[in-house]
């Protein structure tokens, strides 16, 4: 008997097409789903800072990262969209993201991931060193540079230039992107500034400018001749309410101690003071200097220099400088004193101002 055969199927030629397109696009779907898994990135067992904050009645309607930075006292506006990008962020309880608009009476829970510390690479750069042994280095800083690395910043800063100089010895108690970093200076401020090259001299250090055993004297050119011809400013300081990048005089603030006394006058237009800061608040000077009505010339932060007395004469920065810087030497306990005059810029506006509306000068020697 002959075998039997069994009638072979063959599928149309449409179906074959179809089934080839369901396993592309099955094969895509998987590719989606493997480079889209690690994009979200949630804490596994470490706790979060974690803040709630309420928006307050008044406020204008904003973009999430935008009010939640204003609300979180000393947290940056990346650090908040890392937050809500990573899920982190929730309003009454649901999740939101960065272009959410948060209202008035919102309520807002928010777990911040951990700052991404910068670090600090040796890099060569022209440098004035003004004293220097195995213990400490002291330098004048040039108005522009910042002392050590930002976070969100690839600006050079004195801290490379430093470890470039020294050859990495700067003390790492200071942590990585500021070694040997015990006071600091503004961006725009020139002058004297002391970093430790090892972990005992910088314990010394630190612990001097913290109980005000460091003493510290700034030039500042200003607007407006002060009336007296010394004083003190005791105001307390903290973060603006709603300006992030300024600071300002409120009573829930941190002690804050100035005196001043000028040194020149430059009729009532502008004066040279020498400021006197007992303690370390950032934007001290400034801060204390615009609030009896005096701001540093430059400074646009704090004050205003719209009128015409200064239209002839561009002023590019801050004109602050810190001149003259006292401490105890932290191996041998003597009295170290590091003074530098102010750079051409300063001296030059200086001169300007004594032959544009003339000068008084009170017999102190800068």
């Amino acid at each position: 008997m002959a075998p039997s055969s069994k009638p072979t199927h063959k599928p149309s030629p449409g179906a074959d097409r179809s089934k080839r397109a369901q396993r592309k696009k099955s094969a895509k779907r998987a590719v989606v789903k493997k480079k889209l898994a690690p994009a979200i990135l949630k804490p596994a067992t470490q706790e979060l800072e974690t803040h709630k904050v309420r928006v307050a009645a008044g406020t204008p309607a904003a973009r999430a990262d935008k009010i939640l930075s204003n609300l979180i006292e000393g947290v940056s506006r990346s650090r908040v969209q890392r937050a809500l990008n990573q899920q982190l962020v929730k309003r009454q309880g649901v999740v939101i993201d960065s272009r959410t608009v948060l209202q008035p009476g919102d309520e807002v829970v928010v777990q911040l991931p951990d700052p991404i510390e910068p670090t600090a690479s040796a890099v060569k750069m022209k440098l004035e060193i003004l004293f220097e042994d195995e213990h400490l280095i002291a330098v004048n800083k040039p108005a522009g540079l910042l002392t050590h690395p930002v976070s969100g910043s690839n600006e050079k800063s004195l801290v490379q230039g430093l470890l470039y100089h020294t050859q990495g010895k700067l003390a790492p108690a200071g942590g990585a992107p500021r070694p040997g970093v015990v006071h600091r200076l503004d961006r725009e401020t020139s002058g004297v500034i002391v970093l430790a090259k090892t972990d005992k001299a910088y314990h010394s250090l630190v612990e001097q400018f913290t109980h005000r055993n460091a003493q510290k004297e700034y030039l500042a050119l200003v607007d407006k001749s002060p009336r007296l011809l010394s004083g003190s400013i005791d105001a307390n300081i903290n973060r603006h309410r709603t300006i992030r990048v300024r600071m300002a005089v409120r009573e829930d603030g941190r002690e804050a101690s100035t005196d001043w006394r000028v040194e020149e006058k430059y009729g009532p237009q502008a004066a040279l003071v020498r400021a006197f800061p007992h303690t370390g608040r950032t934007h001290q000077i400034r801060v204390h200097l615009a609030h009896i009505g005096h701001a540093i010339l430059g400074d646009r932060t704090y004050g205003k220099f719209d009128t015409p007395a200064f239209a002839d004469w561009p002023i590019p920065r801050v004109m602050l400088h810190a001149h003259r810087l006292t401490l105890n030497h932290p191996q041998t306990g003597k009295p170290l004193t590091i003074t530098v005059e102010p750079p051409a810029d300063f001296q030059k506006l200086r001169e300007w101002l004594k032959s544009r509306f003339g000068f008084k000068s009170f017999n102190l020697a800068v």
